[in-house]
């Protein structure tokens, strides 16, 4: 018996995740078929149920003399943007579907909230792969309620408001357990678009750079040097803001690409 979480399309849209014991009921009640689509992580693409699943025998009716021959089943047609039978026009091997029924590429599915705070905490130091716009954002919304839950906590516990330029304790805390996956999912975001994460890596190592150069700006040209080299820094630092918003809103490339 497979196990694991399984997803499977049904009606035209992807449904799970759902354990290998309620596929296997599906394909003995007749929701599904041996041919219907079922994936999970670690598969190359979307695959036949009857390839991992045993179905149960079933003699087809006979068909009416004359009638035409049955319209095949939503699970036997490609979605937009998948292959079937020739390669893929994303790269992917012959016969494998490389976009899922949500229309993304199925190494970086649409997530909802739970799923992906989940997957990003399981992925906790991982900087390789794809991560899809809700995947993302999902757990970007999550980092920001903790923020604000913690603040409050720290409001009531420890006195620390609101407006105060101090971090309390449990928010601080929170900050630091989430920096490092959020920085990872906005890795894994960039290669989603084709684009390298050191967009983001670089940042840091540009501000530490900058702090140098406005360190050396305050010596040579004293306080006008430092503020103007400032101002600089802060119109680049704009720029990059408005590059990354765009970079992280855009939808993934459909099929594989260099980083998955």
């Amino acid at each position: 018996m497979a196990s694991g979480d399984w997803y499977y399309v049904q009606d035209g849209e992807r449904a799970g995740p759902v354990s290998g014991e309620e596929i296997a009921r599906l394909l003995e009640g007749g929701t599904l078929s041996p041919r219907s689509l079922i994936w999970r992580e670690g598969l190359e693409g979307w695959q036949q149920a009857g390839a991992h699943f045993d179905a149960p025998q079933r003699t087809p009716p006979s068909p009416v003399p004359g009638a035409p021959p049955p319209m095949p089943g939503v699970g036997d047609v490609p979605r937009t943007g998948t292959s079937r039978g020739a390669a893929s026009d994303q790269g992917g091997p012959a016969g494998e579907i490389q976009t899922g029924a949500d229309g993304l590429y199925i190494g970086a599915p649409a997530r909802g909230f739970t799923e992906a705070i989940g997957v990003c905490l399981s992925s906790y130091f991982t900087f390789s792969g794809r991560a899809s716009r809700s995947e993302y954002w999902y757990f970007f919304l999550f980092g920001v309620l903790a923020g604000l839950v913690t603040g409050f906590l720290d409001s009531i516990l420890f006195g620390v408001s609101f407006d105060s330029e101090d971090f309390g304790p449990l928010n601080g805390l929170t900050s630091l357990v989430l920096l490092i996956p959020s920085l990872a999912v906005g890795w894994r975001r960039l290669h989603d678009i084709d684009r390298s994460g050191w967009w983001i890596g670089g940042f840091f190592i540009a501000i530490m750079l900058a702090g140098v150069m406005i360190g050396m700006a305050a010596v040579s040209g004293g306080l006008e040097g430092m503020i103007g080299m400032t101002a600089l820094l802060g119109i680049g630092a704009l720029i990059y803001t408005i590059v990354m918003l765009v970079f992280l809103c855009t939808r993934g490339n459909p099929g594989p690409n260099r980083f998955g």
